[in-house]
């Protein structure tokens, strides 16, 4: 297997991006799914697994770019990976706000809120793609600690 094989293996987080609907909320169901297993072993672990996915994530975005010519294409789905990663690591422990902030964050990573549309619209490159996730993970972040102290 030669290193773009792995690469489009890596942003389209085994395959799921070539899903022809809806990839981006098949990415961010596999954040969830991802987030949990790496709860479940050792929740001290999404802290060093969020950064690192994120530098991969920019470099391998920018590599499927530049091979393929597409500019922040729907195959790419490892940055709803780590928004979503950053959405649920407050409320990772409560089922009901866990799928809240899956809901929350697609809302905010379809509406891109600035600076997140920012990114999406200026940043034509690897950190575009994966900052306007980022942006919207943080959003639903804060919004769904709000909710938590609320309830």
């Amino acid at each position: 297997m030669n290193k773009f094989n792995l690469n489009k293996i890596f942003v389209s987080v085994f395959g799921i991006g070539y899903i022809p609907y809806a990839s981006g909320t098949f990415g961010s169901i596999a954040g969830l799914i991802i987030g949990y297993l790496i709860y479940l072993i050792n929740y001290n672990l999404l802290f060093l697994l969020i950064p690192l996915l994120f530098i991969l994530g920019i470099k391998a975005s920018q590599i499927y770019q530049n091979k393929t010519g597409e500019l922040d294409s729907k195959v790419i789905v490892i940055d709803e990976v780590v928004g979503q990663l950053i959405a649920m690591m407050t409320v990772i422990d409560d089922l009901l706000l866990l799928f809240l902030s899956f809901i929350i964050f697609r809302i905010f990573d379809i509406f891109k809120p600035w600076p997140a549309s920012y990114f999406d619209q200026k940043m034509k490159n690897g950190k575009g793609v994966m900052l306007d996730d980022v942006i919207a993970g943080i959003y639903t972040l804060i919004t769904i600690s709000f909710i938590d102290l609320l309830i």
